[in-house]
Formats: C-alpha cells, structure tokens, sequence
C-alpha cells in the first residue's frame, strides 16, 4: 500500500510540474501567437462634447496601419493582435495616443480634447473639416467647407451665404453679377444636384439671385463634388453638393439670432429628453418691404424661410432625424394712378418645400445602413390683372424619393463595400398659361401636359489598398429613367486612384460617367422664376458626360496649409438648346423649339488653403474652356458657351486682431461672360398689321466678351466676451470698396435719329457699407 502511494504521489508532482511547465509555455508563446493573428479594430472619433470628428487620421502602432476615419468619425482595420498603438490627430485638437489590448474584434469610441481654450481665443481654428484628410482619400475635385467658413466672409450685404462661398471656390464660376447660380467646370446652372439633409432643392436663390435660400444658422456641413463622383451619387452631369444641417443632440436650450442690412434670422435648439431627443426651429425673412412703406414708398416684396429638425438617439446603434423646410418669394402689386378702381394687380409667388427622414442604423460586425425618405417641390405662380384681360401662369414639380445605403467595413481585408438603391419620382405641370381679354390675341391660353417620371439606380462600389501606396475605388451605377412607355437604361462607372507620395501629398486620378434625366427649359442661361423642369421623352434624350480628372495634392502639417493642382476634361453630350430669337416665354409647345446638342470643356484649378492661425483662408485660381456645338446653329461649329469665363480667382482671408476683433476680406476677378451681338437688321413687311417687322441678324454665338470683374470686400468683426450669458458680436463692413459697376448683362439701345445699335453694361451695386448685430444665450 505505502508503495502505491508513493507511486501516485511521485504521478501527482510529475504531472502537476509538466502541467505548470506547459501552462508556463503557453502564457510564453501567447504574445507571440497573438501576434500571428489579426483581429478587426473598429472605431468612432469624437470631440469632448460628444461630436463626430469626420475624416481624422488614425494611425495604428507598430505596424504603422492607416485607417482615416470616414464623415461619420467611424474607422475600421484590420490590425496585429496584442499591444498596439492609436495615435489620432485632427486639426484643432490635441494629439490622442492610447494603448489598447486586442485579443479580439473590437470596437472603441475615442475622445479628443481641443487646443488650449486661452489660445483659440486669439487664434483661428480649423474647418473641422480639415482638408489634411482630404489628402489621404481617393477624392478629387472635393470642397467641404463648414458653417464658420461661411460665416465671417463680407458677401453681399454681411449675409453670410453658402452659395456665394462656394462660388469662390476652384472650379465653380457664378453666373451675371449677384446671382445665386453655380456653373461648374463648364457645365450648365441646371446641371448641379443640391441636396438638403437628403431633399434636392430646385431654385436656391431669394431676392431674383441676389441670396441663396440656406439660412446659414442651420449648416453643420456642406461637400461639394465637382468630379471624381463616388457610385453613391448621381441624377446630374456637374457637381452634387451634399448639405446637412445640425444633427446633434442639443444638451441645454439655446438661442441666436441676427439682424442685418437685407434679412434677419432667429435659431431656437431645445432638448426633449435628456441626451436622446431635442429639436430645434430657425427662420429668416427680409424687411425691405416694410422699411420701404415706412418712409411712405412701395416695394411689396419679401422672402421668407423656416427650418425645423427633429432629432431621435434610439440606444447606441439607432438615430432618426426629421427635417423640413419651407421658403417662399412673394411679391404682390397693385397700381392704379388714377385712383379710379381701374388699377393693374400683379402678383408673383414662387417657393421649395422640402421635407426628409433618415434613420441610421449601426450593426454588429462591421455593417451599417442609412435609410433616407424625401418630398420636396417647386412652383411658381404669377398673374396680371386688368379690368377683363388677364394672365396666369403656373408651373410646379413635386418630388418623392427613397434611398436606402449599406456599408460594410470588412469584406476583405483593407476593404470597404458600399451599396444602395435610389428610387425618385418626378411630377411636373411645366406650363400652364390662361389668358383672357386683349391679352389671348397675343398669347393663348395653353397647357403643356404634365408628367410623370421615374428613376430608379442601384450602385455598389468597393475601396481597398492594392499596396500601402495605392488606394483604390472602382464602382458601378446604374440608373433607368422611365416616362410613360418610354425608359432609357445608362450604366454609369467610376472609379478613382491614389498614389501616397512622402511628406503628406498624394497624386489622383479618376473617371465619372454621369447621366441626367431630368432638364431647365429656359430662355436664359441664368435661373429665373419662370424656368421649368421637363423629364427625358421620345424626342427630348437624357444628358451625360464624361470626366477625367488628375490632381495633386500636398498638406503642411506646420502651418495647417493645404496645397492643391488640378485638371480637368470633360465631354458632354444631349445639351438642350434653341436657336437665337426663338421665345420660350410662357410657351406651351416648347418642345418643337428646342435643340440638343454637344459639350467640351477643360481647365486647371488650383487652390492654397490655410485652416489655422492668425490668419486664415484661401487663394483659389481657375484657367478655363467650355464649348458647345449644335448642328441647327452657328452652322454647326464650335463655339464658346455663355458663361465660358476664362479666369476665375479669389482671395478669401481672416485675420484675427486680438481675442474679439478679426478683419476678413474677399476680392475675386472674372472674366467677363459672353453674348451674341446683333450686327445688323432688315426689314420685312408685317403679317399682322400694315406696318413692317425688323428681324435682327446676328452675329457668331457669343463672339463677344463682356467687361471682366473685379471686387473687394472688407468686413470687420467684434465679439463679446464669450464667458457671459448673453454673448453679442457685431460684423460691420463695405462691398465693393472701389466703387466699380459690375456688368449684369448687355442691353441693345437704337438711336431715334439714324436708327444704329449700340450696347450698354448696366451695372450693379457700387459702394455698399453694411452692418449686422447678433447674439446668442
């Protein structure tokens, strides 16, 4: 028995020590088969108060793994299991480093904490939307700017105006003097998608041109794509710029408003439940019409806009937001100089209405899908009235859409694959005219039949390093336009290239097939009211294009400045035209009178711009060519678009003074849009009457350039202490310092004596000082 005991006791410590050996071996070689393996590190990047910081660079130790994080502040990549390192930067804020343990798929939110609060009093911060990161993408032809960046430009009246700030930007040229509209890398003011929280809006101008319709309290981001288009996005052949309004959870009731030279504005933001839900309104109308009637004259004019936003935070993986806008231009007239009740009444009303729902929701492993709903329309209505003679005129388009998108992290390793279908319908009473009296000898009343269309795409596109170098996104749409029994089917490829270089730059390269099923009848190459939307037909074929885009672009992490060069070539085709004299005013048979033809255009764009410091802005110049060719006109050549304005360049600066005052400035120079001069006439007896008709005869399409332009905006601004309850700023400044007249287009003046042309420039707005209040609690 003793001997069997010792047996097994000398088992028990022979074992128990082997066992204690192998367990010593295994905690050994863990790290090291750790190592072997790689586990997925997935993440979301905010500021202090919660925020998403889009676009931050990651950066993962030791193997020195990049993963920028996307417009969501989220990241994913697959990194060594074990020890590792997470450097984060951002502009703005300071450098994050942190080290994690991973022994399996992880997902952790990082918080950056921002520059010293002592020293953003004295020195401008960043867009938080740091073109740097711009660097690290595929993107080309990409702005994204932000509400600061808009706010402290001297534009128009000290109203601060997205639209005009992007129009100062490379590749984007305005149209005549003041207006709202964008031409992007040749193409035309109907040819870019302008989305908000997801909704197109179709006319983005108040004031005949003069603001754009975006109160700009409501901004949280604006991205313009002039090129190098992602699968996502489609419907046009120029540009899409994506604009998203305040979609955070308020924390405390808030309120801002301002008082300025043309409009004022009032924002409210209130929580409905602690941390979950809060919504916030803001509205501005303009007051000329009462300041007018207030030194006895009339000017029964006003434009107004209200926003609204509801916002839903359901648990950690669920968020809902609900937006809507409504803004309207009216104008109601009524002249009667004979005090009689004989009077003229005329009345013009147009507006957007735009309303949307978009739920984002995050799975487990990698998976996350946005679902967004849409209405939105625009119309117009305009009506003169005298005793029995009467004109009405009405035209409107009402949208509904849905668009649902998946994005999955993790495919592949190093990979992204993004996937979506988009379903919209369209419709549209394009011109409805009634007349009555003398007025229907001269215009008869008319209907154009009202339509119906759809479009319906599918995209997937994928994002993957082929090396660490080389990144890669290559996707594919495809879009069906449907009206009636006619539809057309248009696959649309994309793909785009990047090369890191050392130091932060990169060289790019990409391809965009685009299609653009829906067009802007109009009579000029500018958006007025009286403009209508008409979908493809039988006779009436989509627009596409073609676009090749290379670009260089560096980032100095010193001095936060973002250097780019760019170029360009595109080809479009489908155009709508019309000949010169054919009047598509108010007519209802203007199908039979338009034309369709080809598109070329090409260009350079470059651009220095500096996010932090003293000083902070831009320098932007484009060298460009944009041409058109219809085989009806011009006997078939070439020649030069509308608005083929050769240079296009800007300087936008702010400069901080000290911790409450800061000067800004823009001064842009243009070359001078293009016109079609009448170089003589002749006369022809008249088929309605015993007199004679003189027909002009025209020279070549817009052989002749206008003046070019050149402006300088000063603006100086002061903040209160930012400490108190109460805050308050004043922004005080001049436009257009030299006094120079803008051209806003060419008017024919014959004389009474000889009957000989002549041409004038009228121009627009000389010296004008103006002066806004706000304040905020």
């Amino acid at each position: 028995m003793n001997k069997i005991n010792e047996q097994a006791q000398f088992f028990y410590f022979t074992t128990s020590n082997h066992f204690k050996k192998y367990i010593l071996i295994m905690l050994l070689l863990c790290p090291l088969v750790l190592c072997g393996q790689t586990v997925r590190l997935s993440g979301v990047v905010k500021d202090s108060h919660g925020e998403t910081l889009p676009f931050a660079a990651v950066l993962v130790l030791p193997d020195s793994t990049i993963a920028p994080a996307d417009v969501d502040g989220k990241f994913s990549a697959k990194v060594p299991g074990g020890s590792n390192t997470i450097l984060i930067s951002y502009t703005g804020f300071n450098k994050f480093r942190q080290v994690v343990q991973l022994r399996q798929d992880t997902t952790i939110t990082f918080r950056l904490s921002p520059l010293v609060d002592q020293l953003q009093e004295v020195v401008i911060t960043a867009n938080r939307y740091s073109q740097q990161d711009l660097v690290q993408t595929v993107r080309t032809g990409t702005h994204t700017i932000s509400r600061k960046d808009v706010e402290f430009l001297p534009v128009l009246g000290g109203e601060a105006d997205v639209i005009k700030t992007l129009q100062l930007l490379p590749g984007t040229t305005k149209g005549v003097e003041g207006s709202s509209d964008l031409f992007v890398r040749g193409g035309a003011a109907d040819q870019n998608l302008v989305l908000l929280d997801g909704a197109p809006i179709y006319n983005t101008s108040h004031l005949f041109g003069f603001l754009s319709v975006f109160n700009p309290d409501i901004l949280e981001k604006v991205e313009a794509i002039n090129g190098g288009f992602p699968a996502e996005f489609g419907g046009r052949l120029s540009s899409i710029i994506d604009i998203s309004t305040n979609n955070t959870i308020a924390k405390k009731t808030s309120v801002k408003g301002e008082v300025g030279l043309l409009a004022s504005r009032l924002y409210v933001e209130q929580p409905l439940v602690k941390g979950k839900a809060s919504i916030w309104m803001a509205g501005r109308r303009t007051y000329v019409d009462q300041v007018v009637k207030a030194i006895d004259e009339e000017l029964p004019y006003y434009f107004y806009d209200l926003n609204g936003k509801i916002l839903f935070k359901l648990g950690r993986r669920d968020q809902i937001d609900i937006s809507y806008y409504g803004g309207e231009d009216i104008f109601d007239l009524y002249r009667d100089k004979n005090n009689d009740g004989r009077g003229v009444r005329t009345t013009y009303a147009s507006g957007n209405s735009s309303q949307s729902l978009q739920w984002r929701h995050r799975y487990d492993r990698g998976w996350n899908s946005d679902l967004t709903l849409t209405r939105s329309s625009y119309k117009y209505d305009i009506k003169n009235i005298y005793e029995k003679n009467e004109l009405l005129a009405f035209s409107d388009i009402e949208d509904l859409g849905a668009k649902v998108t998946f994005v999955k992290d993790s495919v592949w390793k190093d990979a992204q694959v993004k996937a979506g279908i988009e379903w919209a319908r369209h419709a549209i009473s394009p011109s409805i005219v009634n007349s009555a009296g003398n007025i229907a000898e001269m215009l008869e009343s008319g209907a154009t039949g009202g339509k119906i269309a759809n479009e319906i795409s599918a995209y997937v596109q994928q994002e993957w390093s082929l090396t660490d170098k080389l990144l890669i996104n290559s996707g594919i749409r495809g879009s069906f336009g449907l009206v009636n029994n006619k539809e057309y089917f248009t696959p649309e490829p994309r793909v785009s290239l990047r090369y890191a270089l050392p130091k932060q730059q990169s060289l790019k390269l990409s391809y965009s097939r685009m299609v653009q099923y829906l067009h802007r009848i109009s009579n000029s190459a500018v958006s007025t009211p009286t403009d209508i939307w008409y979908p493809v037909t039988d006779s009436i074929r989509p627009q596409y294009s073609h676009q090749v885009s290379a670009a260089w672009q560096k980032f100095l992490n010193g001095p936060k400045v973002f250097i780019s060069a760019e170029g360009y070539y595109k080809t479009l085709s489908n155009l709508i035209g019309y000949e010169e004299g054919t009047n598509l005013f108010f007519n209802s048979d203007f199908q039979s009178k338009l034309i369709q033809g080809r598109g070329r255009a090409y260009g350079t764009e470059f651009l220095i711009r500096k996010e932090a410091g003293k000083l902070t802005g831009w320098l932007s110049y484009t060298l460009s060519w944009s041409w058109r060719q219809y085989d009806q006109i011009n006997q078939g050549e070439w020649f030069p678009a509308r608005y083929d304005r050769r240079h296009n360049g800007a300087v936008v600066m702010q400069y901080a003074l000290g911790r409450r005052w800061s000067a800004s400035m823009v001064w842009e120079y243009i070359s001078g849009a293009r016109f079609t001069p009448v170089i003589g006439q002749y006369i022809v007896p008249s088929p309605t009457s015993t007199g004679v008709d003189l027909i002009p005869v025209f020279s070549g399409i817009n052989a002749v350039k206008m003046s070019d332009t050149h402006r300088l905006d000063l603006g100086l601004k002061f903040t209160s202490n930012p400490h108190k309850k109460i805050k308050w700023h004043m922004f005080a400044g001049v436009n257009n310092v030299y006094n120079r007249a803008s051209p806003i287009g060419i008017f024919i003046e014959q004389d009474e004596n000889d009957g000989s042309l002549k041409y004038t420039q009228p121009g627009l707005f000389g010296l004008l000082p103006f002066l806004n209040i706000g304040f905020s609690l």
